[in-house]
């Protein structure tokens, strides 16, 4: 089992290049979200950096942060300048100074470069050099943020399985109290109908059709039943291989169902405190569930 929160950072260096990634996981409801906060240079990697996210997590909101230093010798690949335009761009200044009657200043070094097209990237833009060392990175961030999520999970699996151990008492509780339910269901009929003043036997046949009418109505054996099995699945589910989070969910929402059912069927005091703490205690299931993946 893992969590869906941590926190991974790897970097990756050759040649003087280097390349960090950081990456920082909540819990989400969805599927993998990713959210890229990197120098818009490197831009064209995120589709592949998406895939390799993908193919290793299946839920999460993740925050993934991507820095880089370049060596000098990539530094002066990545990047010339265009002397035909510069010299195009030069030839322009002067016409439009002489044509508008303005200084006859040569343009500077800075008033050519600020001109779109004088530097001009090469095929050795920083995303080229950098793609390789960028995916290593991100792999080394994933693997660091992996172990932290299983530690996470190791600790989120022993929270769980001792809650269900809980939830399973008070299930228990409440199967026991079941048959001494009905009778004080049964013991309340009676002396309502007797403070009517009505005088019916035990054997009387209308008292008997009540009886089971009130009976068949305060019947909790249903839910406690579903809950047993609900229990056993959770357990399964929380000793799975797979990446449970959303089973888990579900489950939560079924036993809490079936707990509201439970309760509206029965008028027994005990059952309902025992009900009460019930949901309580898969409020705190639910609640933890939220953030194992």
């Amino acid at each position: 089992m893992k969590s869906m929160t941590g926190y991974g950072r790897a970097t990756a260096a050759s040649e003087g290049n280097q390349v960090t990634v950081e990456i920082s996981a909540v819990n989400s409801r969805k599927q993998v979200d990713m959210r890229f906060v990197m120098p818009k240079e490197l831009n064209m990697l995120e589709p592949e950096l998406r895939r390799i996210v993908q193919r290793q997590l299946s839920r999460g909101s993740l925050t993934i942060m991507l820095t880089y230093q370049l060596s000098q010798e990539a530094r002066d690949g990545t990047a010339c300048i265009d002397i035909a335009m510069a010299q195009h761009v030069a030839r322009a200044l002067r016409d439009m100074a002489t044509e508008c009657g303005l200084s006859s200043n040569e343009p500077t070094i800075q008033d050519l470069l600020t001109v779109p097209g004088v530097i001009k990237a090469t095929d050795d833009a920083p995303a080229t050099v950098l793609k390789a060392l960028a995916e290593k990175a991100l792999n080394g961030a994933l693997a660091e943020l992996d172990a932290m999520r299983n530690r996470e999970g190791a600790a989120l699996q022993a929270d769980l399985l001792s809650r269900g151990k809980m939830v399973a008492e008070l299930v228990e509780k409440i199967a026991a109290r079941e048959d001494e339910a009905l009778q004080q269901q049964k013991k309340r009929l009676q002396e309502r109908i007797a403070a009517l003043g009505v005088e019916l036997t035990l054997d009387d046949e209308r008292l008997c059709k009540e009886m089971a009418f009130y009976a068949e109505k305060a019947d909790i054996t249903e839910e406690v039943v579903r809950l047993r099995s609900h229990l056993v699945q959770y357990e399964e589910l929380l000793h799975s291989e797979e990446d449970p989070g959303r089973n888990l969910d579900f489950l939560g929402q079924e036993m809490n169902r079936e707990v509201n059912t439970l309760g509206a069927k029965t008028a027994d005091l005990t059952i309902s405190n025992l009900g009460l703490a019930l949901k309580g205690e898969i409020a705190r299931i639910r609640e933890q569930v939220m953030n194992v993946e």
